[in-house]
């Protein structure tokens, strides 16, 4: 983590290890099962067409306190690394990703229109199969 960022509820960081973890193993339902159907459609947005294979991640940020935080986790793959900024609320017993998307920087290929009306139409069909 990055200078003085706040504290993490030891749930929600337990949370954040096993959804990182999910991508890491490409287990698609592990880390689907911590996003809301709007974060789905926000993250699919984000991308140019299907997300890089990572192999390791680390908390890069944090923001926030009571029941909502803020969280950057860098993706490193082979040749790359990414952010995923994701949103965090506290809903119920559990923690729930209410918003999430790549950060660019750049000189980053971006998600061309092409990707993000894909993301647009896929969306209503993942959230009725949930």
């Amino acid at each position: 983590m990055s200078g003085a960022a706040p504290a993490l509820p030891p749930d929600l960081q337990q949370a954040i290890t096993d959804q990182s973890q999910a991508r890491v193993e490409m287990n698609i339902q592990g880390y689907a099962k911590y996003l809301t159907p709007e974060a789905i459609d926000t993250l699919r947005s984000s991308f140019p067409g299907i997300p890089p294979r990572v192999n390791r991640f680390e908390v890069d940020a944090v923001e926030g306190s009571g029941s909502e935080f803020t969280v950057g986790v860098r993706y490193f793959s082979r040749d790359e690394s990414f952010v995923v900024r994701s949103r965090w609320r506290k809903q119920g017993e559990g923690w729930l990703v209410v918003h999430a998307e790549r950060l660019w920087v750049e000189g980053d290929k971006r998600p061309g229109l092409l990707s993000r009306l894909v993301a647009k139409a896929l969306g209503p069909i993942a959230r009725r199969r949930r």
